[in-house]
């Protein structure tokens, strides 16, 4: 039996030179992308993704990471690579950022108008009660907004296609109205 392989400890901020690479062009492979890439220093990290699922399964994303060693490489690799054409598209080249919307949660949207509730218990009346109030604010602030839909704005709707039918009548009467030219 083999023994496993030892997990990498996970790496502080300050040791982790961490890079994104993107506007990667589909055509760029993991190794091209990879080779260029070490020309800079020693990489510690390489993450080139990939579409999982979806049409474009297997596919290059257009971006990767790569961790240098040391802040040197790091900055010397996006100082050279950053606005460089790679075939037919220019790399951008940034400081990864950690994902930190993963660990805080998504505040809670909260409907204020006038009448103050408790975030838990607004019901479905309450809010709609509540952007009414502040549609009508907005209208009394700007008299001259006209929230109300005209009937037929659309290209799509009855009354424009209609309008359509009887322009296209009117310039055909007009062309057979019209006699042809005599000698």
């Amino acid at each position: 039996m083999t023994d496993p392989l030892p997990v990498p400890p996970e790496s502080s901020p300050e040791s982790d030179y961490r890079l994104w690479i993107g506007n990667l062009d589909s055509r760029l492979t993991e190794f091209s992308i990879l080779k260029i890439l070490q020309k800079f220093g020693s990489l510690k990290k390489f993450d080139f993704l990939y579409h999982k699922s979806g049409p474009d399964q297997g596919k290059s994303r257009g971006y990767c990471f790569a961790s240098y060693d040391n802040k040197a490489s790091a900055e010397h690799a996006m100082a050279k690579m950053n606005g460089k054409l790679a075939l037919s598209k220019r790399l951008i080249v940034k400081w990864a950022n950690k994902d930190v919307s993963i660990e805080q949660e998504k505040p809670k949207m909260t409907i204020n108008a006038g009448n103050r509730a408790e975030e838990g218990d607004i019901s479905p009346q309450s809010k709609i009660q509540a952007i009414e109030a502040k549609l009508q604010k907005m209208q009394d602030r700007n008299p001259s907004m006209d929230l109300k839909a005209v009937p037929g704005s659309s290209q799509l709707s009855v009354v424009q296609r209609e309008a359509r039918l009887k322009q296209l009548e009117l310039i055909n009467a007009k062309k057979q109205s019209r006699k042809p030219y005599k000698r």
